[in-house]
């Protein structure tokens, strides 16, 4: 077992630098964020950062190859390749300067018409409904500029027909009626990317 650089790394995996630079500037340890990657595939930051998040009943400290050890005597299965991963974005319209009570209630109405929507076209979204229920129901939360960009994020979402749900509130607290809020964003993980890769969490 070869733990020397710096609290732990693994022969046999090898994390992508540039993602694991950015989980570490995100404030998470070495250790957990070489986890986060070899669980979801060494793929993207965005999903190994909510792997982190929502395991934190993990011992996400020590190294991987201890939790490896574990799953092999109880028999648990490795991360499956060439699986289409998807997951479910929401772009908060920052300009609002809506409180954290706010956006939470915000997102989960983005997130529930779009599940909504998945529920809605069966044989359309039937099998990205299903892999992303299988491996993790991922969630991100993003920063968005302004009502127009939220706007322009949703019609590119539209152009490659990714399920999408911009929420307009209703007035009744903090901000005018009619305001967009959260753009909810749902599809395979590079075509999310594609439209909102370049936003920065929340």
């Amino acid at each position: 077992m070869d733990s020397a650089s710096g609290g732990g790394s693994s022969t046999f995996f090898q994390p992508k630098e540039d993602l694991l630079e950015l989980l570490q500037s995100l404030g998470f340890s070495r250790n957990a964020s070489i986890k986060s990657l070899y669980y979801t595939g060494n793929y993207n930051a965005d999903l190994a950062a909510a792997w982190i998040i929502e395991n934190q009943d993990r011992d996400l400290d020590g190294p991987l190859e201890d939790d490896l050890e574990e799953e092999e005597e109880e028999g648990e299965e490795d991360f499956p390749e060439d699986v289409d991963l998807s997951k479910m974005v929401f772009v908060v319209n920052t300009e609002l300067n809506m409180g954290m009570g706010k956006i939470a209630a915000q997102v989960a109405h983005a997130a529930v018409e779009v599940y909504r929507q998945l529920q809605q076209q069966p044989q359309k979204y039937g099998e990205m409904m299903m892999s992303w229920e299988q491996f993790g129901e991922t969630k991100i939360v993003l920063k968005g500029d302004n009502t127009n960009q939220l706007k322009e994020l949703a019609a590119k979402a539209n152009s490659i027909d990714l399920p999408n749900y911009l929420v307009q509130d209703a007035g009744r607290t903090q901000i005018a009626a009619g305001s967009i809020t959260v753009l909810g964003i749902m599809g395979k993980v590079s075509e999310v990317d594609s439209i909102t890769g370049k936003l920065k969490l929340l």
